[in-house]
């Protein structure tokens, strides 16, 4: 049973003051313009005619640039739980000393990289990595972006995991601060949306899609009360989280690249 009450030392983070990059309301395009690089065009054939429909994508970070910021302004942190120890290392007193790697998943850029090694005792032997999906999302603002026209998420990941689970997760959280603890206060006791990835991470790169509605599901230890339909997530998310658990003393090294949201 996962342990509910771990508590996350990253978000002690000050309020990272990039602005947001412009909202991504995309028409579909004319027959003259040429396709942005968040716009897909993909046939449709009814009947005798060929149509062209305008698939949403959203950038999160391809991670062309070095340093602690997602492409949509956010930070990139990292987080663990008892004596765990993580590399970046986790914050401590507000600072973020979080550093993208190189090279990416092409040869040359960057990628998110975490290594780590996951403490003994059970509940808190978890590490992971964590990025806000605008500058406004971090405490004590707390303010999510609308995901509801998305189908899924899709990135790169490769790595070494010998034991305990990888999870891709979508929190749910209030737009106001867990005073107690400086964090976002969580709306369902961390009984968060999740979909187990450890199969996916080999030595090589490998893309992984999630389909929100689909493969995301909370835990089966999630009171009643702490339920919540996933388009309420949806609609005011802020951050996502690759979650190493159970590593029971187990050393891990993951990398991520080219997010997106699709």
């Amino acid at each position: 049973m996962e342990n509910k009450n771990f508590e996350f030392k990253n978000t002690g983070l000050k309020k990272n003051m990039a602005s947001l990059r412009s909202a991504l309301l995309i028409k579909a395009a004319s027959k003259m313009a040429k396709p942005s690089v968040f716009i897909k065009l993909i046939p449709v054939y009814a009947v005798a005619f060929a149509m062209a429909a305008t698939a949403l994508y959203m950038r999160i970070d391809y991670n062309e640039t070095n340093g602690n910021l997602n492409e949509l302004g956010g930070v990139w942190c990292t987080y663990q739980g008892g004596s765990s120890v993580v590399w970046p290392p986790a914050s401590k007193k507000g600072e973020n000393s979080f550093v993208k790697s190189a090279p990416g998943s092409t040869g040359k850029g960057y990628a998110i990289r975490i290594t780590g090694t996951a403490g003994t005792q059970p509940g808190s032997d978890f590490i992971g990595v964590n990025t806000f999906l605008s500058p406004h999302s971090t405490c004590p603002e707390c303010i999510g972006i609308d995901l509801t026209k998305f189908t899924g998420i899709k990135f790169k990941i490769k790595g070494t995991v010998p034991a305990g689970q990888v999870l891709f997760m979508l929190p749910h959280e209030a737009r106001e601060a867990d005073s107690s603890r400086g964090i976002c206060r969580s709306l369902t006791s961390y009984a968060d949306y999740e979909a187990d990835i450890t199969r996916y991470i080999t030595s090589s790169w490998k893309e992984v899609r999630i389909n929100f509605r689909k493969d995301l599901r909370q835990p089966a230890w999630a009171k009643q009360s702490d339920l919540v339909p996933i388009e309420d997530v949806l609609s005011d998310a802020n951050i996502i989280k690759w979650h190493y658990r159970n590593g029971g003393g187990h050393s891990i090294d993951i990398w991520i690249d080219k997010l997106e949201f699709y």
